[in-house]
């Protein structure tokens, strides 16, 4: 089963403005894995990247498209940095510890604003409807990769037959959500850290000798270098992205930019550059109709 079956029909794949649509995409992860897919909405990302509603709704045409298509994107990039890196890795132990590590990475990663893969699933758990459906392919799919696998990794004799794959995938699953919960709501410093030994004892408990002698110490799963979060309210000393929100002083559509969107702006500027100067061109060309005379001549 592949880890994301498309999300979108392939009628509602917008075929121009890549560039804009891309650019959108990317400023709607930051305000997703910050405030939630449903703290996602048309007003604050057109007002983040300096665009009108109609200019956002020209390239989604409803808030819940451009959420899956938030979704999509967020499962293509996990796809990229926890799965396809540890396709190279040997088969069996070598590639799961792999899986795991990486897994640990992205985490660590995410934890200051929350991870949507997590995240999401607790907005969705009891909501009917296609982004509940999107979420249930996204975990389902991602649980299925960690069962493959741990069933390559039992044919190459690196984990004991007697080691049950659902069991472990539950208990790998339960010890990553343990970590983002004791970060996010906890504030928990040594969180991955907890994680990490738990996961070297699942792999301790149940490989076998072959197994363990194929782990390159190197890459085995290591304790990290944790720092503190940060508080849960907002000081002055607070670190992190802000929230978008627009001054008292300044009318909608005119508050200051936000740097974290700039490289966004930048791509929506320079489409709309290239449009207006399309434009411009096409309308200097001017065809004189036959027989016509012109103001010069003095008829």
């Amino acid at each position: 089963m592949p880890l994301l079956p498309s999300l979108l029909p392939a009628a509602l794949r917008p075929r121009k403005g890549e560039a804009t649509r891309a650019a959108i995409v990317d400023a709607a992860l930051v305000i997703a894995g910050r405030d939630g897919l449903e703290g996602l909405t048309i007003g604050a990302l057109a007002d983040g990247l300096h665009m009108s509603k109609s200019g956002v709704f020209a390239h989604f045409g409803s808030r819940e498209e451009l959420q899956l298509a938030v979704l999509s994107e967020y499962a293509e990039r996990f796809i990229a940095d926890v799965l396809r890196p540890a396709v190279d890795r040997p088969r069996g132990l070598p590639r799961l510890a792999a899986l795991l590590e990486n897994w640990l990475r992205v985490l660590g990663r995410e934890l200051e604003q929350g991870c949507l893969m997590i995240a999401g699933a607790i907005e969705y758990d009891d909501r009917e409807g296609s982004l509940h459906d999107a979420m249930v392919r996204i975990v389902t799919g991602w649980k299925g990769e960690l069962l493959k696998a741990i069933a390559q990794a039992r044919d190459e004799g690196h984990l004991s037959k007697s080691a049950d794959s659902e069991q472990l995938v539950f208990e790998i699953y339960g010890l990553m959500l343990a970590a983002h919960q004791d970060a996010r709501l906890l504030r928990s410093k040594d969180s991955l850290k907890r994680a990490r030994a738990g996961l070297a004892r699942l792999l301790e408990s149940f490989g076998t000798a072959a197994g363990k002698k194929s782990l390159d110490p190197a890459r085995r799963l290591a304790a990290p270098n944790l720092q503190a979060m940060p508080k849960p309210s907002r000081s002055k000393d607070a670190v992190g992205p802000r929230p978008l929100q627009l001054k008292e002083d300044r009318a909608p559509g005119r508050s200051k930019p936000d740097p974290q969107f700039e490289p966004q702006r930048m791509h929506v500027r320079a489409e709309v550059s290239r449009t207006r100067a399309a434009t411009t061109k096409a309308k200097r060309v001017y065809v004189r109709p036959a027989g016509s005379r012109s103001r010069a001549s003095g008829d």
